[in-house]
């Protein structure tokens, strides 16, 4: 005769059907890249509408995201987030070996804490794993691989955003200069303004105000302004406003340029961007 078995009995709790949104919740992958840059690398900076993990592996990297200046080490990764300008340069005569994989996401909390991890030693092996599991699915076009790993990367996010810190945000004079005009074009963002008065507004020479663009941006300060403006109508024109008032907005008086200049920084007009955003 079999011996019965004891158990403790719980408590009965009401069912609530509490509704428990994903977040992170990634919708598609866009890619997955395993690069060493050479000493001296800079790239000229692009934004995208979604998601980009930088995982810096050895090495130390420079980079610009929206309008700070990042300086990281191995064992450090950082998050750009969907239409922020960023680039990314190699540092201290490093050569940085780097992994970029991005997505799309419909909910991605980032910590307050800030937007640079370091995660364990254990999560590192699991990005490195999962980022090449990506990168096979991708080209073989491999839905259940990608799935999987789809789970794993929200599993891998929650996870190392525990700790997210600005510690390697750089403190040095012309970052946090480039990080205040940013900002002042921000404020600016409908007006249409040349670099003079960008320098002038600033209250620096214009040949300091292109050197420090040059230095964190990789571009004229006057292309920047252009390339943010068009950032912001992206964004608007994603959220259902309609073309004539998304330039209005921006300053920009003849919706025909308007079009043009959208056309030349994202690849097809706002009307089109619009209808498949």
């Amino acid at each position: 005769m079999k011996k019965a078995t004891e158990y403790v009995k719980t408590k009965w709790e009401p069912m609530t059907d509490v509704s428990i949104p994903r977040s992170p919740d990634i919708t598609s992958f866009h890619f997955s890249l395993d690069r060493i840059f050479g000493k001296g690398y800079d790239f000229a900076g692009e934004s995208h509408p979604f998601y980009e993990i930088v995982y810096v592996l050895s090495g130390i990297a420079g980079i610009t995201a929206g309008d700070k200046f990042y300086t990281l080490s191995a064992g450090q990764c950082l998050m750009h987030t969907p239409d922020e300008f960023h680039r990314i340069r190699a540092e201290e005569n490093s050569e940085p070996h780097v992994i970029n994989l991005s997505f799309h996401a419909d909910r991605l909390n980032l910590p307050e804490d800030g937007r640079i991890f370091e995660p364990s030693d254990s999560l590192r092996e699991e990005f490195i794993e999962i980022s090449t599991e990506i990168r096979e699915g991708l080209h073989n076009s491999d839905i259940t691989l990608l799935a999987a790993q789809r789970v794993r990367l929200e599993r891998w996010l929650l996870l190392a955003f525990r700790n997210g810190h600005e510690d390697g945000v750089s403190t040095h004079s012309g970052a946090l200069c480039y990080a205040e005009i940013v900002r002042l074009m921000g404020d600016h963002i409908s007006e249409n303004l040349q670099a003079g008065d960008i320098a002038k507004m600033s209250r620096m020479s214009l040949s300091k105000l292109k050197k420090i663009f040059a230095n964190y941006a990789g571009m004229g300060v006057s292309r920047y302004f252009t390339e943010m403006k068009i950032r912001r109508a992206a964004e608007m024109l994603r959220a259902g406003a309609r073309v004539g008032e998304t330039a209005a907005a921006l300053g920009y008086a003849d919706q025909n340029y308007f079009n043009t200049v959208f056309r030349r920084v994202m690849g097809v007009p706002p009307g089109k961007y619009r209808q498949r955003s």
